[in-house]
């Protein structure tokens, strides 16, 4: 199944997935809205791809990114990660090189693969609330910054992610705050 931002949400709702689809890109965290502002300026021409974006103004930012890769089409597609930030590899665990579903749990592949859709099925940069599933760490709370990439084949096949994690609130409280800002409503 390949989700549109919009239906990400739906299918969070109806799966009961600890994430949450913010396509207005309204980021919280200074660092996000930052990075946000240097995609826009990376975008003047249209989306860029990877080398496009100047490693000095990544700098900040790549201990906590990952790149992830859209292998294959349609029924066929697999996700790799072709690199990850080591901030992003102590909260999921290092998974460069490694294809998302030889790592993630199969039952949570597509809270994972719909993220990554959506982030290229939209064409521009997403915000993602989610709970840690990997790696031990439950009680983390991420703001994910999702953009797409243009990959070397010429087409929108990789994600870039821009990850903020916290533990100091509790996830249900995260949830409910953030679907009400969105005027999603409570959680059924």
């Amino acid at each position: 199944m390949i989700l549109s931002a919009d239906a990400y949400n739906e299918v969070v709702e109806r799966e009961g997935w600890a994430a949450l689809c913010d396509v207005t890109a309204n980021f919280t965290h200074p660092d996000l809205r930052r990075f946000m502002g240097l995609w826009r300026r990376a975008t003047a021409q249209g989306l860029p791809a990877w080398d496009d974006l100047p490693p000095r103004l990544l700098k900040p930012y790549l201990l906590d990114t990952a790149l992830y890769e859209r292998v294959g089409k349609d029924g066929g597609r697999r996700w790799r990660v072709l690199k990850m930030g080591s901030h992003f590899a102590q909260i999921m665990g290092d998974l460069s090189g490694k294809f998302i579903d030889e790592v993630v749990p199969a039952e949570r592949l597509p809270r994972w693969y719909g993220s990554l859709d959506a982030t290229l099925n939209s064409a521009r940069p997403l915000r993602f609330l989610a709970r840690a599933d990997l790696g031990g760490m439950p009680f983390l709370t991420g703001e994910y910054l999702t953009a797409p990439l243009i990959g070397d084949d010429g087409s929108a096949s990789l994600v870039l992610s821009v990850a903020r994690f916290t533990g100091g609130r509790v996830w249900d409280d995260v949830i409910v705050e953030a679907r009400l800002a969105l005027g999603l409503g409570e959680p059924a």
